[in-house]
């Protein structure tokens, strides 16, 4: 699973955020690309600081998609060991599902409150 999520991100250049960039050192020109679907594509002259305050969030943004990769890859494991494996626990199956909606519901909570305050960051 994990393969075909950077598969999918290398292909498309994929993160949460939604914004991608492309940065010109010599003419100090960067194209700014917002949107999933519908991009909408910003091309402006920039001071390096304001670059380094463009691409700091983004790359964030970037390295957190890659970390959520292996985490979602990790939870689709233990959901299928959890329930179509012999590895299936006998005893206090209950509990076991309960911890593991707890980690997963905190997981996506976490996720989504990071990828919002790096949206703000983006947005400000």
């Amino acid at each position: 699973m994990a393969g075909l999520l950077l598969l999918f991100t290398k292909q498309t250049n994929f993160n949460l955020s939604g914004v991608h960039y492309q940065f010109d050192e010599e003419k100090m020109m960067m194209i700014i690309e917002e949107g999933f679907w519908d991009k909408e594509v910003v091309e402006r002259q920039v001071t390096a600081h304001e670059a380094l305050k463009i691409m700091v969030p983004i790359n964030e943004a970037k390295r957190l998609w890659e970390v959520n990769i292996y985490l979602i890859s990790l939870f689709a494991a233990v959901f299928i060991a959890l329930f179509f494996t012999p590895l299936k626990p006998k005893k206090h199956f209950s509990w076991y599902v309960v911890l593991y909606l707890i980690l997963l519901v905190s997981f996506m909570i976490w996720d989504v409150a990071r990828h919002q305050e790096i949206a703000k960051t983006l947005l400000s």
